[in-house]
């Protein structure tokens, strides 16, 4: 399970350092980190169902007295899950090599996506909450990254950033989630909960709320559904492993393991399967309304993580197990769909459906595979779909009369839009036209086996789950044990007889009919319900009043000049000092106690300073600040702080080049109005600065409370095994510190290098260079016959 995870972060700098020269065989050496997860199909075989096995542990410890370490459990579902995404991640990967261009961006692509793949193993694998989390935060970088790899694209660009928005949003809860139920339950272990405890204290409640926020962002349920459509900016590939068994599932996985806490209470199912279903029943809605087959399959994502929430949210032994079936079948089919969407955007050039059709005659082999992945995503016979939607409606029959209606007519739309997007194989065949009446491509032919090979497998094995039942049954069975379903006494059977479920089933197809036969008045009805309320549209309010609130509180607080901000960080500083003094009237030291080797230096800073206010050009002002800031590091050497006087060196350089750097950039000196008065208070201020930072200075002399050094000294090598103070207190003591101070330098370097970037020329890399936003698609929906 460790190499699971780790290869996939190693093959993601060989191809990172390679992509160069291997170009688009690259995906070969992607595909290979992937291999090890598939490997786990091994212990998933011979992983027990029954109750009470322990399942296999991997610990690597990381820091253990705080509860920080790497464990990764082998329990059936988490097997499952790393075997699904191992799967579908090396098919993506074999996928891309025959559908990317030759200008595609390798080296980034291929480590994007494995960092992905590697950060989805974790979580699903991780046992313990603080790095499951931590995984979760790195699918949201990483999901950010390959959603926007062609960010000069504006779609690309909005994608990305309402994904990492929305992700960022769940990630916060899951984090105060995580702190909530490892103080509550005594371990940061999720194996190791005492779930009595958790159950019994007031942090219950909360604990449960926060989980399920990060669940709805990342699984895109209502009304945090908006980032899916926009992440199919992302290529192809990225979207079938996306989108199929990896990201949008994250959040159902986090329902599956947490619904083991929190599934005893009301709240969890109360919430989740009306949220759920309404979800579902939304998402086939919107996806039946789409003409871009990429926004199609996307709302049927929305759709279909509704259906898996609602039947997890059920927190019994029937939902579970139909859940984990219908896992199986919407990973094989919508992995598979995604896949033939982008066979027929790279072969035809387009995917809008009102410029389809009669496919099945130049593309046949597409069109038996597109086929069998939609009936199965429509739930007919003989197909593993239709197996797990007749467990649904089982399951929902038993939730009541309300979940039930819902869940047929959401099915009936779902079999609706799935009429939709086959028909582009029916009927007589024309050539695709762009706006201007001219062919998109000159010429029409099947794809090559690069690109047929991957949805052919996850046709056959939709195929598979529904001919020979028993082999899905085998593979969910293997999650018995870890989702407490492994006594539920229900098979999968092609026939069940005439049950109450087939006769739902009826009357989902005739619903469903009914729809296909009343398309044109459905569509006319659908364009004219247009709510002017919608997620989006509260997304954008959103963003756009907080940008106007901001600036606002920056105006009034800072204003819009340098000078008037340059008062207020004076003022602050002048403040700060008469408090220290205030707190701590200062003993002044003896001018003969302090060193002579200072005075030099006090010299070389006080002239620096007063050079710079006498300066009457930039470049003399840029070099004498520069020589107040080494004298600083001169300053700290003198006090036996090499550590200090050497980022202090290094800081005063890169500054310095920097200021050099965009010297010519600079505007010119303009003069700024200012009268007697206002010269007065800034003399003032200035002075009042400079007094109250020397007072708080000299306020440190005395302590405000017990120095906390001595323990630094003590404890240094018993508790952080280092004998170098300076650094047991910078790596151990202050180490989330110093990552903070990490971060902060890797995202000042991450925007100085997008500057350094701005004066290069972009390049758009798009599947159409021509295509529209895919929410966006009202104007084409209006010229379709």
């Amino acid at each position: 399970m460790t190499l699971a995870v780790l290869l996939p972060f190693v093959m993601a700098a060989v191809c990172g350092l390679l992509a160069g020269t291997l170009g688009r065989r690259s995906g070969y050496l992607a595909a290979l980190g992937f291999v090890p997860a598939l490997l786990l199909a091994v212990p998933l075989a011979g992983n027990s169902v029954e109750v009470g096995s322990t399942p296999q542990t991997q610990l690597t410890n990381w820091v253990p007295e705080l509860g920080l370490n790497f464990v990764f459990r082998g329990d059936g579902f988490s097997l499952l899950f790393a075997v699904l995404i191992g799967v579908i991640g090396a098919l993506a990967s074999l996928y891309s090599v025959a559908y990317l261009s030759e200008r595609e961006r390798f080296g980034r692509f291929y480590p994007y996506l494995l960092l992905f793949g590697g950060s989805m193993l974790g979580l699903v694998l991780s046992d313990n909450l603080v790095a499951l989390f931590a995984f979760w935060e790195m699918t949201s970088v990483t999901s950010f990254l390959l959603i926007g790899l062609w960010h000069t694209r504006s779609e690309a660009r909005d994608g990305a950033i309402k994904a990492f928005l929305v992700s960022a949003l769940g990630g916060l809860g899951l984090l105060a989630a995580v702190a909530l139920l490892s103080v509550a339950g005594g371990s940061t272990n999720l194996s190791e909960l005492d779930l009595a405890a958790v159950r019994a204290s007031p942090m219950f409640v909360p604990a449960l709320l926060l989980t399920l926020l990060a669940a709805f962002t990342k699984s895109a349920q209502l009304p945090f559904h908006l980032w899916l459509p926009t992440a199919m900016e992302a290529p192809t590939p990225v979207s079938a492993f996306l989108h199929s068994a990896t990201m949008v599932k994250a959040g159902v996985v986090l329902v599956a393991k947490f619904g083991l806490i929190f599934g005893g209470s009301a709240l969890w199912g109360g919430i989740i399967v009306p949220l759920g279903l309404a979800t579902m029943f939304w998402g086939s809605w919107r996806a039946l309304k789409q003409t871009d087959l990429k926004a199609l399959l996307a709302f049927s994502t929305v759709s279909q993580l509704g259906l898996l929430m609602a039947l997890y949210g059920l927190a019994d032994p029937e939902g579970r197990f139909a859940a984990t079936t219908h896992l199986l079948n919407h990973a094989a089919f919508k992995a598979a769909l995604f896949f033939v969407v982008g066979i027929i955007d790279h072969e035809t050039g387009t995917r809008e459906t009102f410029r389809l059709s009669g496919l099945r005659r130049k593309l046949p082999l597409t069109f038996v595979v597109a086929l069998l992945a939609t009936l199965s995503m429509a739930g007919l016979p003989p197909l593993g779909g239709f197996i797990s939607k007749e467990l649904f409606y089982e399951a929902m029959l038993h939730a009541g009369p309300g979940f039930i209606a819902v869940a047929v007519i959401g099915s009936a739309l779902t079999l609706a839009y799935c009429a939709r997007l086959i028909r582009i194989f029916f009927g007589g065949f024309e050539v695709p036209l762009d706006d201007g009446g001219q062919p998109l491509k000159p010429a029409i032919h099947e794809a090559g086996p690069g690109l047929l090979l991957p949805p052919a497998l996850l046709a056959g094995a939709a195929l598979l789950f529904g001919v020979w039942p028993a082999s899905a049954e085998w593979l969910a069975r293997r999650a018995g044990a870890a989702l407490a379903f492994a006594e539920y006494d229900g098979h999968l059977l092609l026939w069940h007889g005439v049950t109450p479920a087939l006769l739902l089933t009826v009357l989902t197809w005739g619903l469903a009919a009914l729809l296909v036969w009343q398309a044109a008045r459905v569509y006319f009805f659908q364009v004219h319900l247009e709510s002017p309320l919608s997620s989006n549209r509260g997304y954008r309010a959103l963003l756009g009043g907080l940008d106007t609130f901001s600036s606002r509180l920056i105006a009034g607080t800072q204003g819009l000049a340098l000078p008037d901000q340059l008062r207020i960080t004076l003022a602050a500083a002048g403040l700060m000092g008469g408090y220290a003094v205030w707190r701590a009237p200062q003993v002044f030291q003896p001018f003969e106690a302090l060193p002579l080797s200072t005075l030099p230096i006090a010299v070389l800073l006080v002239a620096g300073a007063l050079g710079v206010l006498l300066s009457r050009n930039r470049l003399t002002a840029v070099v004498l600040t520069g020589l107040t800031g080494f004298g600083s590091a001169v300053a700290f050497l003198s006090m036996r702080a090499p550590d200090l006087a050497l980022t202090q060196l290094l800081i005063e350089a890169v500054t310095v080049i920097l200021f050099l750097l965009v010297f010519r950039y600079l505007p010119g000196f303009r003069s700024l109005p200012r009268g007697r008065v206002r010269q007065v208070i800034d003399v003032g201020l200035a002075g009042a600065a400079g007094i109250g930072t020397t007072l708080l200075i000299l306020a440190s002399i005395r302590f405000l409370s017990p120095p906390i050094s001595p323990y630094y000294l003590e404890n240094a090598y018993k508790a952080g095994g280092g004998k170098n103070v300076v650094n047991v207190i910078l790596v151990d003591f202050r180490g989330f510190d110093t990552l903070g101070e990490i971060m902060v330098v890797a995202m000042v370097a991450l925007a100085v290098g997008s500057l350094v970037r701005l004066g290069r020329r972009g390049e758009a890399r798009s599947e159409r260079d021509t295509a529209p936003a895919t929410q966006d698609l009202l104007d084409l929906q209006k010229r379709r016959p």
